[in-house]
């Protein structure tokens, strides 16, 4: 495959991780607002989002990176054990800087969303070289 269509293909793979990340991120979000709403902490919250989202989110993104079966499950949970934590720090400084856990839970996604991209790329749905990459 040239370096142009390599390209191409990323870009494809980029906008269609962002369109089934919409889905998946009302589905997390809305998880962890309600939680917050019945009066759980935002960390718990994310927590609860995290779990519902990752039996939601895997069979959406494996598509996404022409993936198919269980065999990536235990990378999958890998990332969402790194960036719930990670999440959950945010929360925790833009609770300080006196941001709501609504707002705060909406500003966290600028930061998780490329970096959770970039760990599914990279360490989940990689391809064991560039001849295995789909077109």
């Amino acid at each position: 495959m040239s370096l142009h269509a390599q390209i191409r293909s990323e870009a494809g793979r980029i906008a269609l991780f962002l369109a089934t990340g919409l889905i998946n991120t009302a589905f997390g979000y809305g998880v962890y607002a309600l939680c917050v709403a019945a009066g759980c902490g935002p960390a718990l919250s994310v927590i609860v989002s995290t779990v519902a989202g990752v039996c939601f989110n895997f069979r959406t993104l494996g598509p996404v990176f022409a993936a198919q079966g269980l065999a990536r499950l235990p990378r999958f949970l890998a990332v969402y054990a790194v960036f719930a934590p990670m999440n959950i720090a945010l929360l925790k400084l833009a609770e300080h800087a006196g941001v709501g856990p609504y707002l705060g839970g909406a500003l966290t996604l600028a930061v998780i969303t490329p970096l959770t991209y970039l760990s599914m790329r990279l360490f989940v749905f990689a391809p064991a070289n560039l001849s295995d990459q789909p077109a």
